[in-house]
């Protein structure tokens, strides 16, 4: 399994998509899967069985979940099942995935989740639920880790250039970002690629240290 990381617009869907290719011309079986917590499969399968803004408009659609965040035992319980989809989904799925012998490239990961979860839920102590230390001990360790690093002006351009339906602002990109490098710190990840180079750059780059 490799797993790539990184803000919006850093390139990793662009880099995965090349790498999915080349690694099909060497008869090497994969499999790309993007995740972004709270957004997974089960997830998102259970949301649509209870949800009740189908039929509604966009602006509608974004009142409704705003009411639903609002309400703090809603909020808190999706916060639970996000954890509890994500510790299945990176702990077992992507397990039983590579045990027919095919290599993940995973768009987004574990770390991505975290930083996600920080972000949007800094008010609730969610690392001291059982379903977090759970998902924190079974998710699968990849093989290879990639993070392409890119500033927040970098981001807010191409987000611009590809008319992203909800952009981050840039303020938030920012603190993304502070929170991505702190983790760097920590060494998550085994690969830091400037994502600022040329998309062959990168490209070339990132096989350089998957062949190592």
């Amino acid at each position: 399994m490799i797993s790539f990381s990184g803000i919006d617009c850093g390139g990793k869907s662009t880099q995965i998509d090349k790498i999915y290719d080349s690694f099909k011309k060497q008869n090497i079986k994969c499999k790309i899967i993007h995740s972004r917590i709270g957004y997974t499969p089960m997830l998102e399968f259970l949301k649509n069985l209870i949800r009740k803004d189908k039929g509604l408009s966009a602006e509608e659609k974004a009142d409704y979940r705003e009411a639903i965040h609002a309400n703090s035992k809603k909020r808190t319980l999706l916060l639970w099942l996000s954890i509890m989809d994500m510790a299945l989904y990176y702990g077992i799925y992507f397990r039983v995935i590579e045990l027919f012998g095919t290599t993940i490239l995973a768009d987004r990961y574990y770390w991505d989740s975290c930083i996600d979860l920080e972000l949007k839920y800094s008010d609730i102590d969610y690392k001291s639920w059982l379903v977090w230390k759970l998902c924190k001990r079974i998710y699968l360790k990849p093989k290879h880790s990639v993070i392409y690093v890119i500033p927040a002006e970098v981001s807010m351009y191409r987000s611009t250039l590809k008319d992203e339906p909800w952009p981050e602002p840039i303020e938030v990109r920012e603190k993304r970002i502070g929170k991505y490098m702190d983790e760097i710190e920590l060494g998550r990840w085994k690969y830091v690629i400037d994502a600022t180079k040329s998309i062959d750059e990168v490209f070339d780059e990132t096989m350089e240290f998957i062949k190592k």
